[in-house]
């Protein structure tokens, strides 16, 4: 699951050839904001602060880092495969700059908001005695309420957590690949004249 999530950040990211969008109307613009979501409150500092200590616990951190590179080899032949325009050496520098650029923190910021939307404290801290309890012979069990609550909020949350990274990727991988665009033309093949 981990290793398909980072995929699917990368993997979404636009082409280096996407167009560039054209500014909205006025009426457009107007549209958007009255339909934009309200800017959620701040989330309570000692929520915030055991979330963190959770997702800490669980070795998100790690894992992210250590899928790296395997991910983005994945995302560099997707991408290869969708813009038939790029060479090979296209590819290898996009692989460079992103993994210089991809930080953990970015990803694990969407975790980290994502249980805080849909846990309390109270939950949260029982999220963590479990991950803590997690290396006794016994294996933990959450309480009742816990397991009807994980049973509930799991699949939105981790579609809150995927389509979150997926943002976070898709917009760095955007960013790589048009500043290799316009700094190496040389990487890019000519397009196959029309028969």
């Amino acid at each position: 699951m981990r290793h398909s999530i980072l995929v699917v950040i990368l993997l979404t990211s636009p082409s280096p050839r996407a167009q560039t969008p054209t500014p909205p109307t006025a009426q457009a613009e107007k549209s958007a904001e009255q339909n934009a979501k309200p800017v959620p409150a701040k989330p309570d500092p000692k929520l915030h602060a055991d979330v963190l200590k959770l997702v800490e616990l669980s070795g998100a951190r790690k894992r992210l880092e250590s899928g790296f590179p395997s991910m983005l080899e994945e995302g560099r032949k997707q991408m290869m495969q969708q813009c038939t325009q790029c060479g090979p050496a296209f590819g290898e520098e996009w692989t460079k700059r992103m993994l210089a650029r991809l930080n953990a923190d970015d990803f694990l910021d969407i975790f980290v908001e994502a249980y805080e939307k849909n846990f309390t404290d109270d939950e949260i801290l029982e999220l963590i005695k479990l991950q803590e309890k997690n290396n006794d012979s016994q294996p933990p069990a959450p309480s009742p309420h816990l397991k009807e609550k994980l049973n509930t909020v799991m699949p939105t949350l981790m579609s809150e957590i995927m389509g979150g990274c997926t943002q976070v990727g898709a917009k760095l991988g955007a960013e790589v690949g048009a500043e290799i665009e316009i700094e190496h033309p040389e990487y890019m093949r000519a397009k196959p004249e029309k028969q």
